[in-house]
């Protein structure tokens, strides 16, 4: 696909030319428009927030924006539409905190930024807080840092040379401060569950590029891009709560923190590292014609959904690698509300290192119903968050959505700590024409999977370098286990010790001597064990077979070649010629 030039000018990132070149104006943030740098003031943070706006909407179309080597903070809420090639340059970082009041939007609050006023079926983010940066209804835009490197021609996008060294390039950071609203692992979500806003949000937009950048710790999504003409290249996405090498159950508290969400067509996204605690990649509803490759992600998977009532096609992943991700390949239906169509869908040489939790998924979504998330976490029109490990939860396939022509080729999925994956279809809307070409389950011991073992987390996924900055969970990595012991544990024990005596003294029954027992042994236990699940969790099938595919079923013209092992149970193996 052809995109806009890239770059006017000498592109360092420099203030020196503040003139008009090639009929482009440039800007410094600070010098030029009043920003105000590494002050965390609330009047800094809403001056910030104004001045960006008021740029964006005035002065953006046909400039060239750029932020020094200062951090800049603002508040959500930076809003524009209609413009029309403008090119940002992020050479430090912008910094975006939670208020003490979270703004939804609405009509009025678009009207109060001196916007022309939206209908309210003309965005998905009514009703939802502002997100820290939106922009709709706009094309030829660049999001980038400074790189001298591509300074020296006109050359398009789809023209450059691979950047295979882009993580050991200075990037701009564009930081969400996650963690202000994750808060308290668990109870921070029960606050303010999907009330968090996302990171970059850009709406019925065209031709689009965002590169060389590191999008930090979102509170919720971090790139929600509803764009036709779209690359994401050289770019990374972080978000997570501790150092793990992988995803523990402190670090899953950082609920819906999706990676790159995907709306519209023509989209291409390669050379990407994304470590997240939900969807890495999530194509979503009547999105077609996208390509995604050299993506190295560990999270909830390279995902297709969750869709809805309408139809996706043509979906092509390639040459990636999940690396202990939670899932790895994930397709998924949400509703029963209406038909829904993912159809020509291409996942091919992809590696999956250690999944947590499954391989593959191919199905119904598994997730929270979000009219009861609190009340009932285990309930959902299809397929419970819970299944299979909590007793009477379940999962079908859809009755209304179908998936056809889908091809796996090239997949390798190595020591999976639980079952390779879940296939479900239905009798009714059966998944059809589904091909698993050479996808093969390896256990531990052979050379690849010790190589990845080895490798340096740093040369897949450059983003981790970012510190963590979660005060949260490092008070309660520090301090769980020494309330638990202190307020809990000892004095329990010691009451038990005393209590248990007393009652074999007592003229109470033998069959009341062990129900106190009983009662204050499983209350220690269990808040030791909610304490060590959060801090340790490594949510695995563990007692699952390794050696078979969990579910498979309501599949249609399923078949099996090459390598393929082990082949799915409702599937038909055909030897190639």
């Amino acid at each position: 696909m052809k995109m806009m030039q890239i770059l006017d000018g000498d592109g360092d990132g420099s203030s020196n030319n503040r003139d008009m070149y090639n009929g482009r104006q440039i800007y410094d943030f600070e010098i030029d428009i009043g920003g105000v740098p590494n002050n965390v003031t609330n009047d800094a943070l809403r001056h910030n927030t104004r001045t960006l706006t008021t740029f964006l909407q005035t002065r953006a179309s046909q400039s060239t924006l750029h932020f020094g080597n200062q951090t800049f903070h603002f508040y959500p809420g930076v809003y524009a539409r209609n413009i029309v090639d403008f090119r940002m340059y992020v050479n430090g970082t912008l910094s975006f905190h939670r208020p003490k009041v979270i703004e939804a939007v609405s009509s009025s609050s678009v009207e109060e930024k001196g916007a022309i006023v939206m209908d309210a079926k003309d965005t998905r983010e009514v009703n939802r807080p502002w997100p820290c940066i939106f922009i709709e209804h706009s094309k030829d835009l660049l999001f980038s840092s400074p790189d001298p490197a591509l300074a020296d021609d006109d050359k398009n996008v789809d023209e450059r040379p691979i950047d295979r060294e882009y993580g050991r390039k200075p990037r701009g950071i564009i930081s969400g401060h996650g963690s202000e609203y994750w808060g308290i692992p668990v109870v921070g979500y029960v606050q303010l569950m999907e009330f968090r806003p996302d990171l970059l949000v850009l709406q019925r937009s065209s031709n689009v590029v965002i590169e060389y950048l590191i999008f930090k710790d979102a509170p919720r999504w971090t790139l929600n891009l509803d764009v036709d003409g779209l690359v994401v290249r050289y770019t990374s996405v972080v978000a997570r709560r501790t150092e793990k090498d992988g995803h523990s159950g402190l670090d899953m508290t950082a609920f819906n923190s999706d990676g790159i969400d995907l709306y519209g067509k023509d989209v291409y996204i390669h050379d990407v590292d994304i470590w997240n605690q939900d969807d890495c990649i999530a194509v979503k509803d009547t999105a077609s014609n996208m390509l995604f490759e050299r993506v190295h992600a560990s999270g909830v998977g390279l995902t297709i959904g969750s869709i809805g009532k309408t139809s996706v096609s043509n979906i092509t992943f390639r040459d990636s690698l999940l690396y202990r991700s939670f899932k790895g390949i994930y397709m998924k239906f949400r509703t029963e509300d209406g038909p829904g169509l993912i159809e020509n869908v291409l996942y091919e040489n992809i590696t999956i290192f250690e999944p947590v939790q499954w391989g593959l998924w191919i199905g119904p979504a598994q997730q929270v119903d979000n009219d009861r998330p609190a009340s009932y976490p285990c309930g959902t029109q299809l397929c419970s968050i819970c299944w299979p490990k909590v007793p009477f939860t379940t999962c079908k396939g859809s009755n209304v959505s179908r998936y056809r022509n889908i091809t796996l080729r090239d997949i390798h999925i190595i020591n999976p700590l639980g079952s390779p994956g879940v296939i479900i279809g239905s009798d009714l809307a059966p998944i059809e024409d589904i091909v698993f070409d050479n996808v093969v389950v390896s256990k531990d011991g052979e050379t690849e999977a010790q190589r990845y073992k080895n490798m340096d987390r740093l040369e897949l996924f450059p983003g981790l370098a970012q510190p963590i900055e979660d005060q949260y969970v490092n008070y309660v990595m520090l301090s769980l286990y020494v309330i638990v012991l202190a307020f809990f544990a000892v004095p329990a024990v010691v009451l038990i010790t005393l209590g248990f005596i007393r009652c074999i003294d007592s003229r109470k029954s033998r069959k009341n001597q062990f129900q106190m027992l009983f009662f204050f042994v499983g209350s220690i236990m269990a808040v030791l064990a909610m304490g060590h699940y959060l801090v340790n969790i490594n949510t695995t099938n563990g007692t699952y077979d390794e050696n078979n595919y969990f579910a498979c079923m309501g599949v249609m013209k399923g078949v099996a070649t090459g390598n393929t092992w082990p082949v799915p149970t409702c599937f038909q193996y055909k030897k190639m010629n």
